[in-house]
């Protein structure tokens, strides 16, 4: 109990922004879901995205993310593994000195294999997150689901599209820190 308390008053009291004006913002994400249909089939995902961007002011930031993805789903299990890199945008909101809301577009060019079938293709994800700023330039990052859009195509195959909306059926966590130029 003594250390919950002590890390949440240190949370309350710590003053540091999560944007900067003419920084350089470092940050990774490590979000994980798991679902399960009407039909019973289940499904499990794993990623991780790094990136990297320069803040502009205190609310726009611009940068490249990358993207490593893994999902199993059903039974007999498939699993798909994915790379993608692109650009990011992020729009930051802050509430106080220690929260901030944020939303960010990441766009990647995505190659992946399923079940042995390679593809390549692009993705589009929309998230909303809340930052608890931390000390010295660290904050906490949270996100609880994402409006996303892949499109692939297999290399002896026809383009395949999804489209997804996840709030609720994932969670998200990840870390960044700010670094003055």
């Amino acid at each position: 109990m003594k250390v919950t308390t002590l890390l949440f008053s240190g949370l309350l009291f710590s003053k540091a922004a999560l944007a900067q004006t003419g920084t350089l913002l470092v940050y990774g994400n490590l979000d994980i879901a798991s679902s399960k249909a009407s039909t019973g089939v289940k499904s499990n995902a794993f990623s991780l995205s790094p990136g990297v961007g320069y803040q502009f002011n205190d609310h726009w930031t611009a940068g490249a993310n990358l993207a490593v993805s893994s999902t199993k789903t059903g039974e007999p299990q498939i699993k798909t593994s994915t790379f993608g890199a692109g650009p990011f945008i992020r729009y930051a909101y802050p509430l106080s000195d220690i929260f901030a809301v944020y939303g960010q577009l990441n766009a990647n060019y995505i190659t992946g294999k399923s079940d042995g079938l390679k593809s390549n293709g692009f993705s589009g994800h929309l998230f909303p997150a809340i930052g608890v700023n931390l000390k010295n330039g660290f904050a906490l990052n949270f996100n609880f689901g994402s409006l996303g859009i892949v499109s692939s195509k297999p290399k002896s195959g026809k383009t395949a599209t999804s489209f997804t909306l996840s709030f609720g059926s994932g969670a998200g966590f990840g870390i960044s820190k700010n670094f003055g130029l």
